[in-house]
């Protein structure tokens, strides 16, 4: 008695199901449909297809719409915070949704109208004909429902900008940084390029300044006098942020053409900033430098000078921020005074130190100082030339124009006392070898001889 009208409700409930589906469905495709769904579960559409979202809201699935939109959401916040490019993501997975509602949109759209029929059937309306009414009203079609699909995502539209704009990546790939190292090491490339093809514009162009009169004026100057070769080596990034960059490089300049120029290898740290979306330097500093002739510089006096007076050497470690102190018995009294040799800190212009300091404190607490100014890591000698038990005081720049600048120490402190050209090669009493000639001093060190020679005979 139970399972009859159970079996009589199984029976009937397809027809009632057709005949409403109808109703719902509207007069525009509604054969299509009906055909489609009597063929089996799947059914390709080409509307869905292609228009998706747009074709849900024109069927006036809204609820699915904002769903969907809600998910694409949820994709589009993971892949940011996991820093992924978006692209390839964003590209898989509209051809993949195509694809599914191209395939499933008739189903789909047969459950979503089965589901609205059965829930208005158990309502409170009663009336057949208020049923049919109210499914029609509730499906067919609506252009107003594509407009508002237009609408939200529009809105997911501009949602996702802001993800992609300003929510940081909680795993920044190591891709990431490859990427950035790549572009700055092209930029330090095409800097090396400018300069050894003399190129003032296309160097300034890498600056992350507009202009600068100091540094197209020290450029002509190099051009003009030298023709260098560069080599770089070592790069090592310090870190790597959104506003700035800090890597650690070594450079090696060799002399082609010129004189007066000694070959050398620098470490120099490069910060870049951004500038119109593209990384630029924004100031260097050489933190330490290397000669190249080193075997026939003075930096190992032993062996050159032998059972002759010695001196002292106080080389920088670098151009900005160094300081090099050193016990010494300047005027031969046997009590020893401290000498130091400070550099200040980098200020508006990172191709010259004004701030560099030599002070010789003595055991009496007098104080002897000079303020002097340094183009790269610069060097300090103390030797007695004319031998009366007070040291001279020579002040090698470390400019690429190379000079010596030599002091003495008088009752009123250390006094200029005459400059040497080219870089200092060898001491010996009363004469300064440099790279430009020997230097002969009388009793009371006055130059009283100057002989230019080829640098290739000066240590002979």
């Amino acid at each position: 008695m139970e399972t009859t009208p159970k079996k009589r409700r199984n029976r009937i409930q397809p027809d009632i199901d057709n005949h409403l589906l109808r109703f719902f469905i509207g007069e525009k495709k509604q054969h299509y449909y009906i055909r489609k769904w009597s063929k089996g579960v799947n059914s390709w559409n080409w509307a869905a297809f292609f228009f998706s979202l747009f074709w849900l809201g024109y069927r006036k699935m809204y609820k699915q719409v904002l769903l969907i939109i809600g998910v694409f959401l949820v994709i589009d916040l993971a892949v940011t915070l996991l820093g992924i490019d978006n692209t390839i993501p964003n590209s898989v997975i509209g051809l993949a949704s195509a694809f599914t509602f191209g395939i499933t949109g008739n189903n789909f759209y047969r459950l979503h109208a089965l589901k609205k029929i059965r829930e208005m059937m158990h309502g409170s309306i009663i009336d057949p004909n208020l049923l049919q009414k109210e499914i029609q009203l509730s499906g067919g079609v609506s252009w107003k429902g594509v407009f508002t699909t237009l609408g939200l995502f529009v809105v997911y539209v501009s949602i996702a900008m802001t993800i992609f704009t300003f929510v940081p990546s909680i795993n920044k790939t190591t891709e990431t940084h490859y990427d950035i190292e790549f572009e700055v090491i092209e930029l330090l490339e095409n800097n090396i390029q400018a300069l050894e093809s003399e190129n003032i514009d296309e160097y300034m162009s890498m600056l992350n300044r507009d202009d600068d009169e100091q540094t197209q004026q020290m450029l002509i100057e190099i051009f003009e006098n030298f023709d260098l070769a560069y080599e770089m080596s070592d790069y090592e990034f310090l870190s790597i942020s959104e506003k700035e960059i800090k890597v650690r490089i070594t450079q090696t300049t060799t002399l082609v053409k010129g004189e007066n120029f000694r070959d050398n290898e620098s470490i120099i740290i490069h910060t870049l900033r951004e500038q119109k979306a593209k990384w630029k330097f924004f100031e260097s500093e050489v933190e330490s430098i290397s000669y190249l002739d080193e075997d026939k510089s003075i930096q190992n006096n032993s062996d050159i000078l032998s059972n002759e007076s010695t001196y002292i050497t106080l080389q920088a470690p670098s151009m900005f921020e160094f300081i090099v102190t050193e016990e010494i018995d300047v005027n031969n009294d046997g009590a020893l005074e401290t000498v130091s040799f400070k550099g200040g800190s980098e200020e508006s212009y990172v191709y010259l130190n004004e701030n560099v300091e030599i002070i010789v404190e003595f055991d009496t607490g007098e104080i002897s100082s000079l303020n002097v100014s340094a183009e790269n890591a610069p060097t300090l000698y103390l030797y007695d030339i004319d031998q009366n038990g007070w040291m001279e005081v020579f002040f090698e720049t470390g400019a690429r124009l190379t000079g010596t600048e030599m002091y003495q120490f008088t009752s009123d402190g250390l006094g200029h006392s005459t400059t040497l050209n080219g870089s200092v090669e060898k001491f010996n009493p009363n004469e300064v070898i440099t790279s430009e000639g020997n230097y002969i001093f009388d009793q009371f060190l006055k130059v009283a001889d100057y002989n230019e020679v080829e640098n290739d005979n000066v240590t002979d």
